[in-house]
């Protein structure tokens, strides 16, 4: 008996052997964007629920990470979905044909920090081959501050006993990446926002083949259907496990084979001359730019490290011997993502480098700045202002390519090595030596036996060498080949 026919019983109503309820909290630790529709304040402002105006996290967008998530560990990045992701989340958009659901997805209402707002952030489009703002793509946008909880909930609806088993299986799978840093979610999830930790799980079976079972369901709490003083777990996983034990089921759920591929670094970085993300000052007395902060701490967006990081990816790609200029754009777009500003007919395709934004630790320290006009070499009128930068900086930055290529590989390190050698300036007044940073990192290749680390001034050992040399090779050969992949 297939699902759809084990899900649907007599008269074509849902058949219902057993219904599973999981709950957890889900806090942020990143600001996040959840959109909605634009207002007059804002050019991108968060979605809030109609009635109580807080924060709302959508059902769909909750299911639908999940339902990307599996989709990732079962066939790998960018993989064809497996039939085992559409027996959990049903039929994909435009398959008719498809089964329902079994599992619902609640909206969440979310709750800010005490005493802390709604962020607002000013945003700029860089031009890669300057390394500067482009004219009029300046834009703000709404973010919830990390700190903000949203309380989770989710149903099963097993048809068959036959397919629990298998039903848990897939949802704990599913599941396993709001713990594990699979997900993120909202807006720009490859430049750090929408990262969150969770806690507090809870699972509950009621047994829908026997009177009691329903009569359980029925007479439950309907917003809080799992008692609260139930004994929490710190995965979903474990929650589930320990339910199917009360339950008298096999406590058995193991994780499959994850088909994931990708690359990541762990970058520890100083900064000498000082940091400055502009951020506008929020009191009268602060001076005219201060470093951006989120959640009451400093901060590195994602998105100036990988504005830079991109910039600097075609500077280097174009110095590489030989390279063919429809192939840098080719080999840059595939990593970063296309702008579509310029790319024509480009199609939107997602970054498959993800920077994390970071915490920096640092003092600030307040400077007068003033402007000098180049015609009298003297002080511009009314040019006079304070900055406040960042000084002793130090913070630790993650990055990730999802899927990549050996020639992708190659780029990583050569961006990695420009950046730890101070060639990469972070941030803004870059032209005053800011910015530029020194430090090292750990990179870790799937298929490498162990991470290499890199650091300017000293080499890897041989074998590890010989790995690094070889992707950068593939870079290289890659950049010079014709479009369709022939290498002259």
């Amino acid at each position: 008996m297939s699902l759809d026919e084990a899900m649907v019983g007599p008269g074509g109503v849902r058949a219902v052997s057993s219904r599973w309820v999981v709950t957890g909290e889900l806090a942020l630790t990143t600001a996040c964007h959840l959109g909605g529709e634009a207002s007059g304040a804002t050019d991108m402002a968060l979605l809030r629920d109609a009635r109580e105006g807080v924060p709302l996290l959508p059902g769909t967008t909750l299911a639908g990470a999940l339902r990307s998530h599996l989709g990732d560990v079962l066939g790998g990045f960018g993989g064809r979905e497996v039939m085992e992701v559409a027996a959990l989340f049903g039929g994909d958009r435009g398959d008719d044909a498809g089964s329902q659901s079994p599992l619902v997805v609640f909206d969440s209402f979310g709750a800010l920090p005490k005493g802390v707002t709604i962020e607002l952030r000013d945003a700029v489009a860089i031009d890669p081959s300057k390394g500067t703002a482009k004219d009029h793509l300046k834009y703000d946008l709404e973010l919830l501050p990390p700190g903000t909880t949203f309380p989770l909930r989710m149903e099963l609806l097993v048809g068959e006993k036959a397919q629990e088993e298998r039903l848990l299986g897939q949802l704990a799978a599913a599941l396993d990446g709001l713990a594990d840093g699979g997900i993120a979610l909202g807006a720009r999830r490859s430049r750090g926002f929408g990262v969150f930790t969770t806690k507090g799980w809870r699972a509950r079976r009621f047994d829908g083949s026997s009177a009691r079972g329903w009569v359980e369901w029925l007479t439950s709490d309907p917003l809080r259907p799992i008692d609260p003083t139930t004994t929490s777990a710190a995965s979903a996983r474990a929650a589930v496990v320990a339910a199917m034990t009360r339950g008298g089921l096999r406590a058995s759920l193991p994780a499959p084979k994850d088909q994931r591929r990708d690359v990541t670094a762990e970058v520890a970085l100083r900064f000498s001359g000082g940091l400055l993300v502009r951020s506008p000052a929020a009191t009268a007395d602060a001076p005219d730019a201060i470093h951006l902060r989120s959640g009451g701490h400093a901060v590195l967006p994602g998105t100036s490290v990988a504005g830079a990081l991109r910039t600097q990816a075609m500077r280097i790609a174009r110095s590489i011997p030989g390279s063919r200029e429809e192939r840098v754009q080719e080999v840059v777009w595939a990593l970063f993502g296309p702008l579509l500003a310029e790319g024509g007919d480009a199609k939107p395709r997602a970054s498959k480098l993800r920077v994390g934004e970071s915490t920096v630790t640092a003092r600030r320290a307040r400077a007068t700045r003033i402007r000098v006009d180049r015609f009298t070499q003297g002080v511009a009128a009314g040019a006079l202002f304070e900055e406040e930068p960042l000084v002793d900086a130090h913070t630790k930055l993650a990055l990730e390519v999802r899927d990549p290529s050996d020639a992708e590989v190659g780029l990583l390190v050569l961006l990695l090595k420009d950046l730890l050698s101070g060639d990469v300036p972070l941030g803004g007044s870059v032209a005053v030596g800011r910015g530029g940073c020194s430090g090292s990192a750990t990179l870790r290749v799937k298929e490498w036996p162990r991470a290499v680390v890199l650091t300017p001034g000293s080499s890897p050992p041989a074998d590890d060498l010989t790995r690094v040399n070889r992707a950068i090779t593939a870079l290289a050969e890659s950049l010079r080949a014709q479009q369709g992949g022939d290498t002259p």
